[in-house]
């Protein structure tokens, strides 16, 4: 699937640049500032990069653009193309979400070093929050299957593990002991067993023996909930 980059600017400025994305086979979607107020986020949620092109005329929609758009729920790095900014212009807009100011002219050979580098930045943060799981000061690792807290690595049998996965999942959510006995343990119908029980118990002392604030919590009629 090829990356989605979005332009902002003029057309004359976007011409060039769109060409050279293109040609590197990325995908360009190029809007003027009017158009990109205009614009609502959820037509946004396929961009992968945004470059905006500052010039004298687009102070003000530079600055509200990046400022907008840093705000998405999906971050993406935000770019600023500029010929001329002062210092304190370039720590403004790094200090409202821009990610890197780059000075024009530039070599396309650069810009292009400089958009691989953000996008593998971000790829990299996106992985590590679809991978690891946090709750206070719990971690839950889905890849290694490794749990610590406070920093301390806890013992966890493989079905202690698949408990505490599953209620870190839908934190804050009540868990039925029916839904937990589904999904954890692959019971399709309600039985008369308080197997639930014991491993919650079993995790309450690895988890929450000898800590202050408690995570895993009964939820009295219902069932149980790792709740912050």
């Amino acid at each position: 699937m090829q990356t989605s980059i979005l332009l902002v600017g003029t057309t004359e400025r976007t011409t060039s640049i769109k060409v050279v994305l293109l040609n590197h086979s990325y995908t360009v979607v190029d809007l003027s500032w009017q158009q990109l107020q205009q614009e609502r986020d959820a037509q946004l949620e396929s961009i992968r990069m945004i470059i905006l092109l500052h010039d004298t005329d687009s102070r003000e929609e530079l600055s509200e653009g990046i400022e907008r758009l840093a705000q998405k729920s999906k971050p993406v790095p935000i770019v600023v193309l500029t010929y001329q900014a002062m210092d304190e212009e370039i720590v403004h807009w790094l200090d409202l979400g821009a990610n890197d100011v780059i000075l024009e002219p530039v070599h396309s050979s650069v810009l292009l070093a400089r958009i691989r580098n953000l996008l593998r930045l971000f790829v990299s943060v996106g992985q590590m929050d679809e991978e690891v799981i946090v709750v206070h000061d719990l971690k839950v690792n889905l890849r290694s299957r490794r749990v610590s807290r406070a920093g301390e690595y806890l013992m966890l049998t493989p079905k202690e593990y698949e408990l505490l996965e599953y209620l870190a999942r839908h934190v804050n959510e009540a868990c039925t002991r029916s839904m937990i006995l589904s999904e954890v343990w692959g019971y399709e119908f309600a039985m008369d067993t308080n197997v639930v029980d014991v491993y919650i118990k079993h995790l309450r002392v690895k988890v929450d023996k000898g800590r202050p604030q408690k995570l895993i919590h009964t939820v009295r009629g219902v069932g149980y909930m790792l709740h912050t």
